[in-house]
C-alpha cells in the first residue's frame, strides 16, 4: 500500500500523471498515419479541413466543440473549441490555405480570448497544423 502512495505522489507532482501519460503515448502511436496523411494534403478546402479535424476529434474521443449554426450565434466565433486533458482548452479558426482570412469580428475574439490566456490559434490552413497543435509540436 505504501509502495502505490508513494508511485501516486511522484506520478502527481509530474505534468501528467502515469495513466494520462500513458493514454497520450497510445494515441500519438495510434495516430501516426495520421500525421504522414497530413503532410499530403496542404491545399483543401476549408469545409474538408473542418471535417477531417473533427473526425480525428471523434475517433480519438476528444470532446469539442464546433457552432454549426452561426446563423443563430454571435458573429465571429472562431471555429473550434477542444478541449484537452489537464485543463487544455485549444481555439482554433480554420481558413483556406492561400484566401483565407479574418473578419473584424474574429479579430475581436481572438483578442479577448489571448487577453483572458486562453490557446488560441487564429490561422489553422492545414491538416498538418491542426495536428502540430493538439500533439503541441
Amino acid at each position: 500500500m505504501g509502495t502505490n502512495e508513494e508511485s501516486s505522489e511522484v506520478d502527481m507532482r509530474s505534468a501528467y500523471t502515469k495513466g494520462e501519460r500513458e493514454y497520450l503515448e497510445a494515441m500519438v502511436i495510434k495516430n501516426k498515419p495520421d500525421i504522414l496523411l497530413a503532410e499530403i494534403e496542404e491545399d483543401e478546402p476549408e469545409s474538408k479541413l473542418l471535417s477531417r479535424c473533427t473526425e480525428f476529434l471523434r475517433k480519438n474521443n476528444y470532446k469539442y466543440f464546433h457552432d454549426y449554426s452561426k446563423k443563430k450565434n454571435e458573429a465571429g466565433i472562431l471555429d473550434l473549441y477542444i478541449f484537452l486533458p489537464k485543463k487544455r482548452l485549444v481555439v482554433m479558426e480554420l481558413k483556406k490555405p492561400k484566401t483565407g482570412r479574418l473578419s473584424d469580428k474574429q479579430k475581436e475574439w481572438v483578442s479577448y480570448l489571448l487577453y483572458h490566456g486562453y490557446e488560441v490559434y487564429p490561422d489553422v490552413r492545414s491538416y498538418k497544423k491542426f495536428i502540430e497543435v493538439i500533439y503541441g509540436r
